[in-house]
């Protein structure tokens, strides 16, 4: 559970830290733009790892027995969650009109996934990430975002659409292979 736990703090922090807009630019004016975005991503890769190894090694002692109706929620959501993910890299309507459609995803996403798994570390592992983007969804005015140029394109909205449910297949497809968890029976 440590390196699990290790891994959601390094993650969650080093992802929060931009909320801190003088905190971080004082860091980035100090090592540079190019060493601050290395580090992040140094620090972001490491919590990562921590947290695939940790989750693997942690208690999965039961907590509760899921909501009868969780796993054919998370099927339902989950479409959505990947629709968001791709809408997130694109000039889209989605994305201007919500936002944050990554960090609304990453809600969905460990919501759904923390109802449908009763153990002790999926709730540390969903909790956790749902809190994230919570939060993270709260401070974000408090942070440059990164704006689109120009207006959003319907064309991206449909690439969102169509790629973020080809990448559902496969993730649906591969869950066993790439999370030791089936989905498909």
């Amino acid at each position: 559970m440590t390196a699990l736990l290790l891994g959601m703090v390094l993650f969650i922090a080093i992802h929060l830290f931009p909320t801190q807009v003088q905190a971080r630019q004082a860091l980035i004016d100090k090592l540079g733009r190019v060493t601050y975005l290395a580090l992040f991503s140094v620090i972001s890769l490491i919590g990562f790892v921590l947290i695939i190894n940790g989750f693997g090694m942690a208690s999965k002692e039961q907590l509760w027995q899921p909501l009868t109706f969780a796993r054919p929620l998370v099927h339902a959501i989950m479409p959505l969650v990947f629709i968001l993910l791709i809408s997130a890299y694109l000039n889209t309507h989605i994305r201007a009109k919500l936002k944050h459609p990554m960090l609304i995803a990453t809600c969905l996403w460990a919501l759904v996934h923390l109802l449908a798994n009763g153990d002790l570390a999926s709730s540390v592992l969903f909790g956790g990430f749902f809190l994230y983007a919570l939060t993270d969804i709260l401070l974000a005015k408090s942070r440059d975002s990164i704006v689109p140029k120009g207006e959003p394109k319907a064309k991206f909205d449909a690439i969102a659409v169509v790629v973020g449910l080809i990448v559902y297949g496969l993730v649906l497809r591969g869950h066993q292979t790439l999370f030791g968890v089936p989905v498909i029976g």
